[in-house]
């Protein structure tokens, strides 16, 4: 591995009914503790009060930079491209700030993979939790060329890491379909991920995921807005299986 590469751990962040500033204080305290030297941590924080600013501040042994992103549109497309569009390193490491890192070497392995020049962007294995403590139900990750369109066969973009030159931008008409969207404009920029199998991330699971509130209108105006912005790199198999989940969000 190149001694000199460098990452920035992009966190998009707002106040999560309450819960905000205590879940990013858990991944910020395990990022504190990685034993790669060479990373910035870019907090964009959409919430209305100091908490998350308060946080970012106190940790003064890590860079910890926060982003004011609150005249942005609210939802996590746009925060995430403001913390992407303000970092400074080499390599970009999405991590939302109610997920956290999988042991103290989890950065290390991450850049370990990148020394390889072929490789522009990897996803990791993860595994979940309610609880913070208890981990459970591993996942290795793998790509599908129809995955736009909501089989979500990778996991949340807090496995996602690649190289900031030529990055795409998560598209901010998407809130269902943000993260999909992303691997399918990734694959096509770059052709496939390079996967770790380890479980690098672990994912929170709660009631205040976005994923949570989406309603089936919204579902169905997505999956339109993919079809249309994918229509000429679709097969007819492309389209029936568009049509099968199109329908779906009626049942």
């Amino acid at each position: 591995m190149d001694s000199s590469l460098s990452l920035s751990v992009c966190i998009p962040a707002y106040s999560m009914d309450g819960m905000g500033a205590k879940y990013l204080r858990v991944s910020l305290d395990i990022l504190a503790k990685q034993n790669f030297p060479n990373f910035e941590v870019v907090v964009a924080d959409q919430s209305d009060d100091r908490n998350i600013a308060d946080l970012c501040s106190s940790y003064a042994d890590m860079t910890v930079r926060h982003l004011d992103t609150r005249h942005l549109k609210r939802q996590g497309s746009a925060n995430t491209n403001a913390a992407i569009n303000a970092a400074q390193n080499e390599i970009v490491k999405i991590l939302f700030q109610d997920d956290f890192l999988n042991g103290d070497d989890a950065l290390t392995k991450i850049a370990h993979a990148f020394g390889d020049p072929e490789v522009k962007w990897i996803v990791t294995g993860s595994e979940h939790t309610r609880d913070g403590h208890t981990l459970i139900r591993p996942f290795v990750p793998k790509f599908h060329d129809r995955i736009q369109f909501g089989k979500n066969t990778i996991s949340s973009p807090s496995v996602l890491a690649l190289h900031r030159e030529n990055a795409p931008r998560f598209d901010e008409d998407l809130i269902w379909l943000m993260d999909v969207d992303y691997y399918k404009q990734c694959s096509l920029r770059f052709g496939l991920p390079k996967v770790l199998c380890e479980p690098l991330v672990v994912n929170r699971q709660h009631s205040g995921q976005v994923s949570e509130s989406v309603r089936r209108a919204r579902v169905r105006q997505e999956l339109r807005h993919v079809r249309q912005k994918y229509a000429t790199h679709m097969s007819w198999g492309d389209w029936m299986h568009y049509v099968g989940r199109l329908r779906r969000s009626f049942l």
